[in-house]
């Protein structure tokens, strides 16, 4: 199986009232390996992991759905990364 990319967040929660937490958050979307109109092929689904960082998982997923709502046709629970 091919490497899943990681992505940062790009958003940020708005004026935490407690300990923030790091989480990853799965997602899927459709694109295609060559995007130019006249030689688009067949599309396969890509999948990246994003951190995500949050109160609890509730707001986390909130965020990256804000994020990615638009491109992605899946998005996972937030699963909190332990270390």
């Amino acid at each position: 199986m091919a490497d899943i990319r990681t992505f940062n967040c790009r958003f940020n929660p708005w004026l935490p009232t407690r300990v923030l937490k790091t989480f990853n958050v799965t997602v899927k979307w459709w694109a295609y390996d060559n995007d130019r109109l006249c030689g688009r092929g067949e599309p396969k689904q890509q999948e990246a992991r994003i951190v995500v960082r949050g109160e609890d998982a509730v707001a986390a997923r909130k965020l990256v759905v804000r994020e990615w709502s638009s491109v992605s046709s899946f998005i996972g629970q937030a699963l909190e990364v332990v270390a």
